[in-house]
């Protein structure tokens, strides 16, 4: 295998929703092989910070951990298929604020694809005509075929039992299912606005990641696998064990990340607005910048004096948002991915905005816009 510090997958990842991360690699390739790393939780220029490092060469940069949930990593280093495959991927958890204690486990789901003969040192090396076919010869959770069989996980009766879960793939779905239980909750991508509730499976794409959370009242043998048997039989099955006897379940969990601040964009703040210099000699404030995201927008505040107001506003979701402040009759519709200027009056006052989608604003999609008198009013 490949590997991001010596294993297949590489080293789980935990930071706090908020902090920064500097994260460095270091290529000590000995195949002569440039890799390099793709963060699916992270915001940043690919053309700067997922660009191919060289053997023995090292790149350093900075990112804000703003979304919670479980997310891949891997090398995107052309042909990606390729690198992944080989095992070059992990999972890096953003601990939503408030998370309620559990027994947590945390997993990462892929395939191999061994050729059918030993090189001259005896090992067998991805084979690229498999991996293009998809005929794995492993299906497999953390990096070995049947791997929880023989040393079962274990929790105790009625104990809540959160699993986060990455499928590294490269090309298969895990229809991720525990045998004799039912999830009390799934939330997609472990984000915490995203719940669904009473599910018996759970499809996770390639590159994609989900957090199961179920209570198991009898003591017994709960096998997990992925619901499509084509592949259960390759390796991708373990043990769940309920028993009393389980050791007290971890009441801290390592962390690779810490808060510090490294010049990145702070969490919860916004984007700078840059003021240009026109005809007249005067430099023009620009709209205020707003964030919209189902976990809120950003700034929730907003100070803005009375009169003409301009709203430059960011729906940072791949699905519809909008902008409504009722007592202004203002509805601002945002699309998928959309940035839409707006400019409306607004008289001295403290106002109410939110998103009217359904569900949106309970999610916490709602902030104060705060307009005060003009200067000399």
């Amino acid at each position: 295998v490949w590997t991001f510090n010596g294993t297949a997958p590489g080293p789980v990842i935990r930071v706090d929703l908020g902090d920064t991360v500097r994260f460095t690699l270091t290529n000590d390739s000995s195949e002569n092989l440039s890799h390099s790393i793709d963060f699916h939780a992270a915001q940043t220029p690919w053309d700067k910070n997922y660009q191919p490092v060289a053997p023995g060469e090292t790149l350093t940069f900075d990112w804000v951990a703003r979304f919670p949930g479980v997310f891949m990593y891997h090398c995107g280093v052309p042909p990606v298929m390729h690198h992944i495959a080989n095992g070059m991927y992990g999972a890096i958890i953003v601990e939503p604020k408030d998370l309620e204690p559990a027994r947590e486990f945390v997993m990462t789901s892929s395939e191999f694809y061994a050729g059918d003969r030993p090189n001259a040192d005896g090992v067998y090396e991805g084979d690229v005509a498999k991996m293009e076919a998809v005929e794995p010869t492993q299906v497999v959770f953390d990096g070995m075929a049947n791997r929880y069989l023989t040393a079962p996980l274990q929790a105790r009766p009625n104990e809540l039992i959160r699993i986060w879960v990455v499928n590294a793939g490269p090309t298969l779905t895990n229809a991720f299912h525990v045998i004799g239980a039912l999830f009390d909750h799934v939330y997609a991508d472990g984000n915490p606005t995203s719940r669904l509730n009473g599910l018996q499976t759970y499809n996770i794409a390639p590159g994609a990641g989900a957090m199961f959370e179920l209570r198991i009242p009898d003591e017994g043998l709960y096998p997990f696998v992925t619901h499509s048997f084509a592949y259960t039989g390759l390796g991708a099955v373990g043990v769940l064990q309920v028993t009393q006897d389980a050791s007290p379940a971890p009441a801290e969990h390592p962390a690779l990340g810490d808060p510090f601040t490294a010049g990145a964009l702070e969490f919860g703040s916004t984007p700078a607005v840059v003021q240009g210099d026109h005809a007249a000699g005067q430099a023009e404030a620009g709209p205020t910048a707003i964030e919209a995201s189902i976990s809120g927008f950003d700034p929730a505040d907003l100070e803005v004096p009375e009169g003409e107001v301009q709203l430059e506003i960011v729906n940072l979701d791949a699905f519809e948002h909008d902008l409504t402040i009722d007592e202004l009759d203002v509805k601002v519709p945002l699309g998928a991915n959309e940035t839409v200027n707006e400019t409306f009056e607004a008289p001295p006052g403290t106002y109410t905005f939110y998103c009217s989608i359904p569900g949106h604003r309970e999610a916490g999609m709602e902030g104060t816009l705060s307009v005060h008198p003009a200067a000399g009013h």
